[in-house]
C-alpha cells in the first residue's frame, strides 16, 4: 500500500487526479479525464479516461469504466477497462467484466460474465468468434494471452455460480 491507501502498482502508471476518501460517501455520476482512486463508498457511474483504483475496504454499487481498473475492494456492478482489469486477492466483484487483459488473483471472489476485447478495441464475444471461425476460417485469438487466472482453488460460490471459461478448441 502506498499514499492514501493507493496501490503502489497504480502510482507507477500515472498520478491520481481524483480521490474519494475512506470516510467519504459519493452518490451520482463521476466523470474524470484522469485517474480516480476510490477509498470509501461510491454509488452510481464512474467514468475515467485514466486508471481506476478500488482500494481495499471500499464499496462500489454501480458501473465502472476506465483505462486500467484495479479492484481490491467490493464492487457490485459491471466493469469495463480499455487496457486491463485486475481483481486482487482482496477484491470482490459481482458483475460483468470487459477488458483487453483480465487478471483474477487467487483469493479474490468474482461472479459474472467475462468479455475480452481484442487489442484493436474490436469487441467480440464467444459466439461471434465461433461464427467467424466457421464462416471465414479466421483464427481465434489466443485466450491465454488475454486472460490470466491465478486462482487454483475452487471458488467460494456454489457450483452453479462458478465462472466457466468457454472451450474454444
Amino acid at each position: 500500500m502506498g499514499i492514501f491507501g493507493i496501490e503502489k502498482k497504480m502510482l507507477e502508471h500515472e498520478a491520481v487526479d481524483t480521490i474519494i476518501g475512506g470516510k467519504a460517501k459519493f452518490k451520482g455520476e463521476l466523470n474524470s479525464a484522469g485517474a480516480v482512486s476510490v477509498n470509501g463508498h461510491f454509488e452510481g457511474k464512474l467514468n475515467a479516461g485514466g486508471d481506476v483504483i478500488i482500494s481495499r475496504g471500499s464499496k462500489i454499487a454501480g458501473d465502472i469504466k476506465g483505462k486500467t481498473v484495479i479492484v481490491s475492494g467490493n464492487v457490485d456492478g459491471n466493469i469495463s477497462a480499455s487496457h486491463s482489469l485486475e481483481i486482487t486477492k482482496n477484491g470482490r466483484v459481482h458483475g460483468d467484466l470487459i477488458g483487453g487483459k483480465i487478471i483474477i488473483e487467487e483469493g479474490s471472489s468474482y461472479r459474472g460474465k467475462v468479455r475480452v476485447e481484442s487489442s484493436g478495441g474490436e469487441e467480440k464475444d464467444e459466439q461471434e468468434e465461433k461464427e467467424e471461425e466457421g464462416e471465414g476460417g479466421k483464427a481465434l485469438p489466443k485466450v491465454e494471452d488475454q486472460i490470466e487466472i491465478v486462482a487454483e482453488e475452487p471458488s467460494a460460490f456454489p457450483a452453479q455460480d462458478e465462472v466457466t471459461l468457454p472451450q474454444m478448441f
